[in-house]
């Protein structure tokens, strides 16, 4: 079993949330409370697979409780509730250690999907907040961190392929964009990803704005 615990204020937002869950077989919901506060007190009792914490919420955020419970336990696994008016929080809460978003209003597929990605040490983003948001990245903050850049071995070639994979691109068109094969895309991809200690695009995305080679 998959045991999940919801951090969620809205009791309407909060019964979606348990009837989706329970819905799937092997998922399991141990813990539920109403803001961060009430999550964090519980935090070091607290068995639990996944979280998922919604940001906006009284007394304490989500933004708060995420860099709480990964200071005190880093292994745990947090994937964050969205709404596409949180767009100006998704930095903190990548920083903050959340290891996925999915939008409030995501289907019951997208919501199960994200959980065994993150439960399997994967990243995931939704779909829609892949485009709407991290596609604008480069409209948030223009500057590249040189020197994180030289601290982490990336060659230009690197930084640029993270920069255009944080725009959205399918490897088809970072192939065309690149004016190379997608078989050297692949194999480009893969290196980064061994280097990164990813899986796939979203930790991609993820590692580069965490570390600062894309800033916002």
């Amino acid at each position: 079993m998959i045991k999940i615990a919801i951090v969620e204020d809205l009791p309407m937002i909060q019964e979606g949330l348990k009837l989706l869950i329970n819905s799937v077989d092997d998922f399991e919901i141990i813990a539920e409370y109403s803001n961060g506060k009430e999550f964090t007190d519980d935090l070091l009792n607290l068995d639990v697979d996944i979280v998922l914490m919604d940001i906006g919420m009284p007394v304490m955020d989500g933004i708060d409780a995420t860099k709480l419970a990964v200071s005190l336990r880093p292994e745990m696994k947090i994937i964050a509730l969205s709404v596409y008016s949180d767009r100006k929080y998704y930095y903190s809460m990548v920083t903050a250690g959340a290891k996925g978003f999915v939008l409030k209003q995501s289907t019951p597929d997208e919501l199960e999907e994200a959980v065994r990605e993150v439960h399997h040490d994967g990243n995931f983003f939704s779909p829609d907040l892949l485009h709407s948001i991290i596609v604008n990245i480069h409209g948030l903050e223009e500057e590249i961190v040189q020197d994180k850049k030289d601290l982490l071995n990336l060659t230009e070639h690197q930084v640029n392929l993270l920069e255009l994979i944080c725009q959205g691109l399918t490897n088809q068109e970072l192939a065309k964009k690149m004016f190379v094969t997608l078989a050297t895309i692949e194999s480009n991809k893969r290196r980064l990803m061994n280097k990164t200690n990813t899986k796939n695009n979203a930790g991609l995305i993820i590692w580069a704005i965490k570390n600062k080679v894309v800033t916002i």
